[in-house]
């Protein structure tokens, strides 16, 4: 897996399509060209479903992929150790290191070669729940029960993942739910991670957030702002999916509070509402300043009426 030169299933299978997307890629970038063009038009469905099955296998465990790993080769000692030095050198590691990644992605603790593989692995499992190993492990029953219909669909276009997003309170499993949980956290940094908000407000970034960069949760904070301006008429889908959002991170903020100040800091910055909160919270401290400075006065001139007499 770590040289596509020597995957001869994929190099038969996906000929057609490397002649037509990769010609002038080298062989150990096939792989990662054809997944660039995987939802292309004029994609093979066969070769599709090849490169998806590679795909798979490379987010089961981070050193099957090669870019992955040289980008992130700082940031996963720093932050996935424990999951490391827990696991043998010659067993898979179930997703658990990307897993590891996201969540720093959501907390905007990666470094910027790093964030960006981490993405591009985000907004490819958010598309398709096979691409999410730990989703898999943790949600295979409650997918049976509550999302087989969105399973068995042939294209894969994120409904599993919106799916369990809208039947979170029907998940009784407490491993399934915190990756629930984990995907809208995810889903607050980056829309794009978000496929089917994305879809349904693509029209609203388009003109309300046109000159706001993606990522870090931009493009969420600034549709979230234009849902709280009365002025602004966003689509009535976008506008029903943004709201259904904010019930999902209020259930989410209860059921996962922030651990500690530092986590609380990261929530508030990474929330689509962070301007209010922050100006709630800039006021509050403005308040408390002018409360206390006045008590000190009255205080001060208190004492020195008591020293007058």
């Amino acid at each position: 897996m770590a040289d596509p030169e020597l995957d001869y299933q994929l190099m038969r299978v996906c000929k057609p399509m490397i002649r037509r997307f990769c010609s002038e890629s080298e062989g150990k970038n096939i792989l990662q060209c054809l997944k660039q063009n995987k939802n292309s038009e004029l994609m093979d469905p066969k070769c599709k479903q090849m490169i998806t099955k590679r795909q798979i296998t490379q987010n089961t465990d981070y050193r099957l992929n090669p870019v992955l790993r040289k980008a992130c080769k700082a940031d996963i000692p720093k932050f996935c150790q424990s999951i490391l030095s827990s696991a043998a050198s010659d067993t898979e590691l179930e997703g658990q290191v990307i897993s590891c990644l996201k969540l720093k992605y959501a907390d905007q603790r990666l470094s910027p070669d790093c964030e960006d593989q981490v993405q591009i692995i985000l907004q490819e499992s958010a598309l398709d729940y096979r691409l999410d190993p730990q989703l898999q492990l943790q949600c295979t029953h409650e997918i049976s029960r509550l999302c087989a219909e969105e399973a068995a669909a042939q294209e894969q276009t994120g409904q599993v993942e919106e799916c369990l997003k809208v039947n979170l309170l029907k998940i009784k499993q407490e491993g399934c739910k915190k990756e629930v949980l984990n995907m809208l956290k995810e889903s607050k940094a980056d829309i794009f991670v978000d496929p089917v908000l994305h879809t349904a407000c693509a029209l609203d970034i388009k003109h309300q957030c046109a000159a706001i960069p993606p990522g870090k949760g931009r493009q969420m904070s600034c549709l979230m702002e234009a849902l709280q301006d009365k002025r602004v008429r966003l689509q009535p889908e976008c506008k029903k999916r943004l709201q259904d959002r904010i019930d999902m991170w209020s259930y989410a903020a209860k059921v996962a509070p922030a651990e500690g100040f530092s986590d609380l800091a990261v929530q508030v910055m990474t929330s689509p509402s962070k301007n209010y909160i922050l100006t709630v919270i800039g006021v509050g401290v403005a308040l408390l300043f002018l409360m206390g400075l006045l008590c000190g006065r009255v205080t001060k001139r208190v004492t020195q009426e008591l020293k007058n007499r």
